[in-house]
């Protein structure tokens, strides 16, 4: 067995899993395997690595020393990583924080100050890199010049959205990409079970922020559970749809969170991190909101200050809100 056989071998995987089936069987047991000669396979994995040497990414297979060791211990586990990014190892301080792509601005609000509050605090961020919680958690992370790792449902070559380009950047610059599709793979709804996994495999524990009651976020939660992690989940509005999933997480045992400290408490790797006044930056975006805000505006006399569509300006406002930049009492808005 080489780094060609894991290849091949990972490409059978999740694209001739008939054929893989008695060798993935045999590596869960034993965490390896004999791949019959197949000139077929090795030429395949001979031209993976190829393609990868030429795109600027490396594959750390299951036998490496740099392979997370975590993830030797879940169901279905990974024969290799593709990875991406500035990081060298993967770190053990680190929690994942996932939920809903259409979530609120209250959700997105929570989701980046969690997330940059654990980056302040050393703590890496863990998320898939959709739209909503996801991304929010990973520009929180870089925002507070902290660390993030992006799990990926399709190749590490391949950016999806097309819309997280620029992300997907930043974060190569700040932490990880990582996937386990073979170059090339596109997003497919086969693909995110397994991807969901990997992020509750790599992380401490797993932080729900808004999840509808059948939602990937939530299997990310059963895949916690299943290898022994701590599940937190945000506590929503009870008749927000987005919200219901977390809610119902909550009822059924997960930890509510209303502030990091509620993750740090709870999370015996994590208790010696100090969570001091962390002071907030406003985003270029954000700044510019700020500059135009006059104690005791409304949300209306903002709005005919600013080139903002409304749904826009409020979730500005509601992150502007959550870093203490600015306050609101009686329907107006006053800068802290």
């Amino acid at each position: 067995m080489d780094l060609i056989d894991v290849v091949a071998l990972n490409y059978m995987r999740f694209n001739k899993p008939r054929d893989a089936k008695p060798y993935l069987e045999e590596f869960e047991k034993k965490n390896s395997f004999e791949l019959s000669g197949n000139k077929d396979w090795r030429d395949y994995g001979k031209n993976e690595l190829e393609k990868l040497e030429k795109f600027g990414a490396e594959i750390i297979p299951f036998y490496s020393k740099e392979f997370p060791k975590q993830l030797l211990e879940i169901k279905q586990k990974p024969l290799l990583l593709y990875v991406k990014g500035s990081l060298k190892e993967f770190p053990i301080e680190a929690i994942a924080i996932v939920g809903s792509r259409k979530c609120t601005s209250y959700g997105k609000g929570v989701s980046y100050k969690l997330s940059y509050e654990l980056g302040k605090l050393g703590v890496c961020v863990i998320s898939g890199l959709a739209y909503g919680i996801d991304s929010e958690a990973h520009r929180g992370a870089i925002e507070s010049n902290g660390t993030t790792i992006a799990v990926l449902g399709n190749g590490v070559n391949e950016v999806y959205p097309k819309e997280h380009l620029e992300l997907y950047k930043e974060i190569e610059a700040k932490g990880l990409l990582v996937s386990e599709f073979p170059l090339g793979s596109k997003p497919t709804k086969y693909n995110f079970p397994f991807r969901n996994r990997l992020i509750s495999g790599l992380g401490l524990a797993v932080v729900v922020v808004e999840a509808e009651v059948k939602s990937g976020s939530l299997i990310t939660a059963m895949h916690a559970l299943e290898q022994g992690k701590e599940v937190f989940a945000v506590p929503g509005n009870i008749t927000s749809k987005t919200s219901m999933g977390a809610n119902e997480l909550i009822r059924d045992g997960a930890i509510p969170v209303l502030g990091v400290e509620d993750i740090i408490d709870n999370i015996p790797e994590l208790k010696h991190l100090s969570n001091g006044a962390i002071v907030y930056k406003p985003s270029k975006e954000e700044d510019a909101i700020l500059s135009q805000i006059e104690d005791g505006d409304t949300f209306d006399t903002i709005l005919e200050k600013v080139a903002k569509e409304e749904r826009e300006l409020l979730m500005l406002l509601t992150l502007l809100e959550m870093k203490g930049l600015v306050k609101k009492a009686s329907g107006r808005y006053f800068k802290a």
